[in-house]
């Protein structure tokens, strides 16, 4: 059965995190502390993507870019690129609204440490309204079968920068 963090525990958004029990207990990667700006509001250092790596028209595709904060399906990419590729909390928690229902980075930490290493995935990001969209997220363990669930996401636009805000 598919289930998403966010639904399989109140509170907790981890959109990348799907319900699975593996045996092997992956190595931690210690979280980075996020930066923040003049008004707190974490933000998501990236390095900027070679012009090839760009997405295009993005729509109706499976996406695992890294994203951006320049869009709400950006961001949603960014969360899901700091949490499965960067395989850090902190970092996937700096791009969430600070009164997002994300967990914060250390709580996040440990559903991305259970997701076994080589675990990848992929995202349709569909928008349903202003801001808000429907996730189609795929997620590929080693050996084992694709596993997907749905997921909408609420994104919200502060201080020039999109960020996630609601999983439900």
């Amino acid at each position: 059965m598919l289930g998403v963090a966010g639904i399989v525990i109140a509170g907790t958004v981890a959109l990348g995190h799907l319900d699975g029990s593996d045996s092997a207990s992956p190595t931690a990667v210690p979280p980075v502390a996020a930066p923040v700006d003049e008004n707190g509001v974490p933000i998501l250092s990236l390095p900027e993507p070679d012009p090839a790596e760009e997405p295009q028209d993005t729509a109706g595709e499976c996406r695992a870019d890294r994203g951006d904060q320049k869009t709400g399906a950006g961001v949603i990419a960014a969360f899901n690129f700091a949490y499965y590729n960067q395989r850090n909390g902190e970092a996937a928690r700096a791009v969430a609204t600070p009164t997002s229902t994300v967990q914060p980075g250390p709580e996040l930490q440990r559903f991305i440490d259970a997701v076994p290493l080589g675990t990848n995935y992929c995202q349709k990001i569909t928008a349903l309204s202003d801001g808000v969209y429907l996730v189609d997220l795929s997620v590929m363990r080693p050996g084992q079968p694709v596993e997907r669930g749905t997921q909408t996401v609420t994104t919200a636009h502060l201080d020039g920068r999109w960020y996630v805000d609601a999983f439900t």
